[in-house]
């Protein structure tokens, strides 16, 4: 046992003389690594590569710009030209200011300015026709004044409708896309307004004019766009109108007596040229004109109601009963044209059927109080007249 005691303190001696812990350490020292200055330089790089590329961005964004706003400011030079009816050169050709600077772009680039070009010669060309067409408008009589007494009276007015027309004025564009990649150049040929394209540009500036106020003015545009285009009728009816509505009975005759002698027919200028004549207090040349329309016409009524007045102011009683019928027919619910046959009917002497006709339009409306107690007078002195 002595022994084996002895052994183990012996062998636990050994293990503490070798242990870790008296093993001398020496102190760590650190050091610390240079810092890099490749990301700095990094930065740096990319930071001038994208001030390179802006400039380079804005330079050509710069140079699209102005090359936009020449073209634009041609395009409305060109239009401007071609309104005013100025444009007389066979040809004209706009080049790029810029041109030599642009030449030095990538492909991209060009393209792009080409397209450009492309799309104002399309608006070039959308102007150009749609500045050349026009249209006639309509002109109708009319009739709205109601008989208030036997006399019947209608005041039409002297205007009609004119032939539409209407003239499209044809434009060619020669764009090359090659030659517009190279050059950036723009080509329009002559353009030529029609004498009728003319008119109607004479007409619609006259009817600008009389709206304003500018009636001299209106009656140049208005005639000479009957010199260029004869067959432009309400150029015409405008005229006469015109002459009319400042007390110039004889021109607005003379004016309406061409047309119908040229274009019989037009029987617009006849009922216009009736409503002169009776403004000059010619009744019987009124009559005449009227008399060319026939009962079958579109202006049928109207004729039947100046015809009525007028027969009836001319004492001419049977051809006043005959318009008075024909109205009674087409608006038999209107009260006047029943007054008026049964007055036409009574200054014939024809009692039965003018109290026939006085009764039907006192059961109407419409009538005034004046016109309802004429009637009532009449058939309390008509008694039982047969």
């Amino acid at each position: 046992m002595s022994v084996i005691n002895t052994m183990l303190k012996d062998l636990d001696k050994r293990q503490q003389s070798h242990g870790l812990d008296e093993l001398p350490v020496p102190p760590l020292q650190y050091r610390q690594a240079p810092q890099s200055r490749l990301p700095w330089l990094l930065l740096a790089l990319l930071a001038l590569l994208l001030l390179a590329m802006g400039y380079l961005a804005w330079d050509r964004y710069a140079a699209l710009e102005r090359t936009n706003l020449a073209l634009q400011q041609d395009n409305q030079i060109l239009a401007q030209e071609i309104a005013s009816g100025d444009l007389k050169q066979p040809s004209v050709e706009k080049v790029a200011s810029n041109e030599t600077a642009l030449a030095a772009d990538e492909a991209p680039a060009e393209e792009s300015k080409t397209e450009a070009s492309l799309a104002a010669d399309a608006q070039v060309t959308a102007k150009i026709e749609s500045s050349a067409e026009a249209s006639a408008e309509l002109m109708t009589t009319s009739n709205t004044d109601p008989v208030a007494e036997p006399k019947v009276e209608s005041k039409p007015a002297v205007e009609s409708k004119p032939s539409a027309k209407s003239q499209r004025v044809r434009v060619e564009q020669t764009a090359d896309a090659n030659t517009a990649k190279t050059t950036g150049s723009m080509a329009v040929t002559e353009v030529k307004l029609s004498p009728e394209a003319l008119a109607e540009k004479r007409f619609s500036q006259g009817k600008s004019a009389q709206e304003g106020g500018q009636l001299s003015q209106a009656v140049d545009d208005f005639s000479e766009a009957i010199r260029l285009d004869p067959t432009l009728h309400g150029a015409r009816q405008h005229l006469a109108a015109l002459y009319y509505g400042q007390g110039q009975l004889g021109e607005a005759k003379t004016v309406l007596q061409q047309g119908l002698a040229r274009y019989p027919q037009e029987l617009d200028y006849a009922l216009m040229l009736a409503k002169v004549l009776e403004a000059q207090g010619d009744s019987q040349g009124a009559l005449a004109a009227l008399g060319t329309i026939p009962d079958d016409h579109l202006l049928a009524k109207q004729k039947w109601v100046q015809q009525s007045h007028l027969a009836q102011q001319a004492s001419q009683f049977a051809l006043a009963e005959e318009s008075y019928r024909r109205l009674a027919r087409v608006e038999p619910t209107q009260a006047k044209w029943w007054m008026g046959l049964a007055y036409a009917l009574d200054s014939q002497q024809k009692y039965t059927s003018a109290k026939q006709a006085y009764g039907q339009a006192l059961g109407l409306s419409g009538l005034s109080q004046q016109a309802s107690d004429f009637i009532q007078q009449r058939l309390a002195q008509l008694g039982d007249i047969e």
